[in-house]
């Protein structure tokens, strides 16, 4: 009899083990990676920031410099640009200012951020949007706009298991390539552009930085706030002049040499 008990506590305990195993398996494929998006957000806080919209909508009207470059024209701001220290790459350019403001220009590709991202992931362009929409791979706006919407709010236990992988490589994705945005990332939209600000210069940022995606091509730049320990004023109202004035007057062309006039208003 005492065997025979013996026997039957150990399949009841067995029973439970595997029982308790099945919910700890059961919890770890649910849970897994909302506890691990959850995780990374607290490590990495850009993950919880989602693009808004720019609050200042003020513009800095004094006389500035009229820049065409990249098959576009916008103007700066400032006036005390030093002509002699530009610095034109292949596809940049690099503008001085007597403040200590150092701004970099980047003429780049229509869809790089996509090839981009298609070529690291080994993921077919089919693939990609069954997984997460046709519009995903439309432009790098699109590209860029998905991965920032994507939050670990995004990631819950009542989100498909299906889709838990996916939005997290998404999650992933954001970590690496969003820029530093402390003070805030916020959604920009232009006759001819759309893309995102990241860093308010109010904060004094060590630089702020500026996508702007357009069907044919891409304009970034770059406010280095630090550069070499200068403390240039920058405003948003400055950042939004240069925004309201960029528009395009010609084809996408990355071998173009920054062109300066000056701008009187």
């Amino acid at each position: 009899m005492q065997l025979i008990f013996r026997r039957r506590f150990l399949v009841r305990l067995a029973a439970f083990l595997l029982g308790l195993l099945f919910v700890v398996g059961a919890l770890a494929w649910f849970f897994a990676l909302p506890l691990e998006a959850r995780y990374w957000a607290h490590r990495v806080p850009v993950l919880r920031q989602t693009p808004t919209s720019v609050r200042d909508s003020s513009f800095t009207e004094s006389t500035g410099r009229k820049i065409a470059f990249c098959g576009s024209m916008f103007d700066v701001p400032w006036g005390d640009l030093d002509d002699t220290k530009t610095k034109t790459g292949g596809n940049s350019t690099t503008l001085f200012f007597d403040s200590g403001l150092v701004a970099l220009l980047k003429c780049q590709p229509p869809r790089e951020f996509v090839e981009g991202v298609l070529s690291s992931t080994k993921m077919s362009s089919d693939d990609f949007r069954r997984t997460f929409g046709d519009s995903a791979l439309e432009s790098d706006y699109a590209l860029t706009r998905l991965m920032l919407e994507t939050t670990p709010d995004t990631i819950g236990i009542r989100t498909p298991h299906g889709q838990q992988g996916p939005r997290m490589a998404m999650l992933v994705l954001k970590g690496i390539a969003t820029p530093p945005a402390d003070s805030g990332m916020f959604a920009i939209h232009t006759t001819d552009f759309d893309g995102f600000q990241y860093q308010a210069p109010q904060a004094s940022p060590k630089w702020v930085l500026m996508d702007l995606f357009a069907a044919d091509r891409g304009l970034e730049f770059q406010f280095f706030l630090h550069y070499h320990g200068a403390t240039p004023h920058v405003s948003q109202a400055d950042i939004n002049r240069i925004v309201r004035t960029v528009h395009k007057v010609g084809p996408y062309s990355p071998l173009e040499r920054a062109s300066f006039i000056p701008s009187h208003n």
